[in-house]
Formats: structure tokens, sequence, C-alpha cells
């Protein structure tokens, strides 16, 4: 299992899915499947960050924390992976008070719905099914 979390490259939300595909297939898949046991690998962490505690870490580098570019990333991310096969595990599902007060900055805010269990100002995606 592997975290990917293309908010810490200082991708654009733009390029995030795609650079969240390109970096677990080279940087895990490629290397498991050098394997003799060829162990399946999972994303064990992805998504992006809302809002951030700290006015200095409300960007990193092209990328900002906000509702909307958590749904540019959900748009690009979920129903690609999922036409893959690609197994994940989506980071997650509420904010987390104690993170924030623990961890100045966005890790108390990756959550799809707030610490309230509100959904946050999304749409979660609808992908086909075959």
């Amino acid at each position: 299992m592997s975290n990917v979390h293309a908010w810490f490259a200082g991708t654009t939300i733009q390029d995030a899915a795609t650079w969240t595909f390109t970096f677990f297939k080279e940087t895990n898949v490629d290397v498991a499947n050098a394997l003799t046991n060829k162990p399946q690998m999972y994303i064990a962490e992805t998504g992006w960050p809302t809002n951030s505690s700290t006015a200095a870490e409300k960007t990193d580098g092209a990328s900002e924390a906000s509702d909307a570019n958590l749904q540019i990333f959900l748009n690009n991310f979920v129903c690609t992976a999922n036409t893959q096969g690609i197994k994940y595990f989506f980071f997650e599902f509420t904010d987390i008070p104690w993170k924030e007060r623990l961890y100045p900055g966005v890790e108390g805010f990756w959550g799809l719905f707030t610490s309230e269990k509100k959904l946050k100002g999304i749409t979660l995606p609808d992908c086909t099914h075959d």
C-alpha cells in the first residue's frame, strides 16, 4: 500500500490525478510487478485538502486547498481509477479537528465531509460500472 498525495508534489490541480496515477505506477506497481510474488498494490491514501489552518499553507506550489479543487480531483481521479481497476482508499471520510490542532496547515482538512459529517461543497462522482 502506498500513500499518494499530489498535493505535496506541488503539481497543479489539473494535473493532480494524472500525477497520482503516474507516481503510483512508476513507484509502486512497476516495482511490485518486478517481484516474483507480484503483490497487488493499493493506494492507501489519496485525496485533496479543502482548507488550511494557516494562510502560509493554503497553497503548496501550484496547489490550492479548496472544495473546488477537491471536486476537480474527484472528477479526474475516481471514475478513471475505478475503470482501470486501481484499488484505492480515499483520504478521508471527515475532517479531523485534532489533526488541525496538532499539525497546523492542511492536515485536518482532507475529508469529503466536514467534522460534523456534512458533505462539503462537492458532488460525489457517479461512475458507470460494467
